[in-house]
C-alpha cells in the first residue's frame, strides 16, 4: 500500500501544472464553476460505487503500468505537436489516473471510473475553448432571442457597440438588455455536455447512442439559453422585482430544465429501463 501510494503521488506531481491551470480557469470563469462541481460529483459517485462493488487491493499491476506508459507517451507527443497540446495532455492525465485506479481496484475499477474520467476530459477541452466560443455563442444567443421576440410581436433591435470590449444588446423600447459574456450559455453548454457524457458512460450506452446524446445536448443547451434571454426580456419590464433576482431566478430555471431534459433522454438507456419493444404486463 505504501509503495503504491508513493508511486501515485509521484505520478500526480507530473500533472500539477494541468490541475493548476484548470483551477485557475475555473476560478476566473464563472461559467466553468458548475461544470467543475459536476465533474467532482461524478468522481464521488464512481468512488462510492467502486468501494461498494469492488475490493481494494493495492498492487503494482501490469495493466496499470501499461496505462501510465501510454500516459507518458501522450506527454511526449504533446511536447512535439503543439497544435494538439491540450487534448494530448488531457488524454495523458486520464490514462495516468486510470493507471492509478488500476493499482487499487484492478481492471474493473478502471471501467467503474470511466464516466468521471471522460467527464474530466470533456471539461478540460471546454475550458480551453472558453475564449474562442464566447463571442460566437453570444451572437447566436442574441440572434435567436431577437428572432423569437419578433415572432412574439415584441419590437426589438440588435445593437452592436464597438468598443473595448465590444457589446451586443437587445434594444426593446427604451431598455437595452446586454448579452454579456455571462449570458453566452457556455455554462449550460459545459454542464449539459458533462452530464450527457457522465450518463452515457454510466449507463454503458452503445457508441452511436453516446454520440447521439452528446449531439442533442448541444442544441438543448443553446435553445434553453436563448429562451432564458427571451424570458428575461419579457418578464423584467413587467415586474417590480429587482432585475438581478429575475435574471438569476430565470437563469436557474432554464439551467435545470436543460439538465433535466438530458437526464430524461439518457434515462431511456439506463440498464433495466423498459423499452417500447417490451410487451406490457397484463392488467
Amino acid at each position: 500500500m505504501v509503495i503504491v501510494l508513493i508511486v501515485c503521488v509521484l505520478i500526480g506531481l507530473v500533472y500539477v501544472p494541468l490541475l493548476h491551470w484548470l483551477g485557475w480557469m475555473t476560478w476566473h470563469t464563472q461559467q466553468l464553476l458548475n461544470g467543475a462541481v459536476l465533474v467532482l460529483f461524478a468522481l464521488a459517485i464512481c468512488l462510492r460505487d467502486a468501494l461498494d462493488k469492488l475490493r481494494v487491493s493495492a498492487r503494482i499491476s501490469n495493466e496499470g503500468l501499461g496505462l501510465i506508459a501510454l500516459a507518458f507517451g501522450c506527454l511526449w507527443l504533446a511536447a512535439r505537436w503543439k497544435a494538439l497540446l491540450l487534448p494530448l495532455v488531457l488524454v495523458s492525465a486520464c490514462l495516468a489516473f486510470a493507471g492509478m485506479v488500476s493499482f487499487f481496484f484492478g481492471r474493473a475499477g478502471v471501467r467503474q471510473f470511466l464516466p468521471a474520467v471522460v467527464a474530466f476530459f470533456v471539461f478540460g477541452v471546454l475550458a480551453g475553448l472558453v475564449p474562442k466560443l464566447d463571442w460566437p455563442l453570444r451572437a447566436l444567443a442574441a440572434r435567436y432571442a431577437g428572432g423569437l421576440l419578433l415572432a412574439l410581436g415584441v419590437p426589438v433591435k440588435l445593437v452592436l457597440s464597438l468598443g473595448q470590449p465590444a457589446q451586443l444588446a437587445l434594444s426593446i423600447g427604451h431598455r437595452e438588455f446586454v448579452v454579456a459574456t455571462e449570458c453566452n450559455g457556455f455554462g449550460l453548454l459545459t454542464s449539459s455536455l458533462i452530464v450527457a457524457t457522465t450518463l452515457a458512460f454510466q449507463y454503458r450506452m452503445r457508441w452511436l447512442d453516446k454520440l447521439s446524446l452528446l449531439a442533442i445536448a448541444v442544441p438543448i443547451a443553446i435553445v434553453c439559453n436563448f429562451v432564458r434571454i427571451v424570458s428575461i426580456c419579457l418578464v423584467a419590464p413587467r415586474t417590480s422585482l429587482p432585475y438581478g433576482f429575475v435574471h438569476e431566478t430565470l437563469g436557474l430555471i432554464f439551467y435545470f430544465l436543460g439538465l433535466v431534459l438530458i437526464w430524461k433522454i439518457a434515462a431511456q438507456y439506463k440498464p433495466g429501463a423498459p423499452t417500447h419493444a417490451e410487451p406490457r404486463p397484463p392488467a
